[in-house]
């Protein structure tokens, strides 16, 4: 393992930099993306796509572009309610 003084990085010479072997916060949800990813290329006909990222106090979206946001709010709707079903 290199020291920050070899690496150059930093102003903590001589000390080990630690390497936690704890799974990234984020592990599940880049599985998630890889699986959208999979469908999305696998399903040609996929039109729209919604991801809402959630992390500490915020949330944010990322979406193709929403012609009908009616319909959008309905699949919300339907998606809260099955939400609530399971737990």
């Amino acid at each position: 393992m290199k020291t920050s003084d070899e690496t150059g990085t930093g102003d903590h010479r001589g000390k080990v930099i630690g390497m936690s072997r704890r799974q990234a916060a984020n592990a599940a949800a880049l599985e998630v993306l890889r699986q959208a990813t999979a469908w999305v290329e696998a399903h040609p006909e996929a039109a729209s796509l919604v991801v809402l990222v959630g992390s500490p106090g915020r949330c944010q979206p990322f979406s193709t572009p929403i012609d009908r946001p009616l319909e959008f709010i309905g699949m919300l709707e339907l998606m809260k309610h099955d939400l609530f079903r399971e737990k």
